[in-house]
């Protein structure tokens, strides 16, 4: 069986994006982004309120943000909306069926490129880790809610390898009762 483990480890609610206010209710200061939000890699944002996601890549998570942070004041979100609204952010490793190839013992690998659209070959064969996120978010993490994605998110997702791929979404404690969430992919199915 192979292996895709989406390791979001990084976590923080998006209160930080709002300009503190003074006590008269005009905005001033300036808004930030959630510490440590920098790099490329892969990124859940979760209303908790909705429970609406919305799961992305990013070969730059400062501008991905940096972008958003004057729609948030111009939209007039407050601290206490946007304290309902949680990023994830981390890397995506991968590993090949033990035996592909020979290789007995295949070691993971970690994706370095999150330039779209991101497809990483597993057993050989490329696979649309996004939309595989996606579809895992829907169909696994369930719990109502949308996922906003509608180019990836809709239509099934069909595992094109021969082989069952373990896939794996760690994050940090805080938002949902458990740490992890996994599931079994099977060879042909559907998600």
């Amino acid at each position: 069986m192979s292996q895709v483990v989406y390791n979001l480890m990084n976590g923080s609610t998006l209160r930080c994006m709002v300009p503190p206010t003074t006590p008269g209710g005009g905005a001033y200061g300036n808004a930030s982004l959630p510490l440590g939000l920098a790099g490329q890699g892969m990124y859940i944002m979760v209303n908790i309120d909705t429970n609406n996601r919305y799961a992305g890549i990013s070969t730059d998570l400062t501008q991905r943000f940096n972008t958003r942070l004057a729609t948030v004041t111009e939209m007039g979100f407050s601290e206490q909306e946007m304290e309902k609204i949680w990023l994830f952010w981390g890397a995506v490793a991968t590993q090949n069926t033990p035996g592909y190839l020979g290789n007995n013992n295949p070691q993971f690998v970690m994706v370095t490129d999150y330039s779209a659209p991101l497809v990483v070959n597993v057993d050989g064969v490329g696979i649309n880790l996004e939309k595989l996120l996606i579809r895992f978010l829907l169909l696994h993490l369930g719990a109502g809610g949308t996922v906003s994605n509608n180019l990836l998110a809709w239509g099934p997702y069909v595992n094109p390898t021969a082989s069952n791929i373990s896939v794996t979404l760690n994050w940090p404690a805080g938002y949902f009762n458990t740490t992890t969430s996994s599931a079994v992919w099977q060879s042909g199915q559907a998600w």
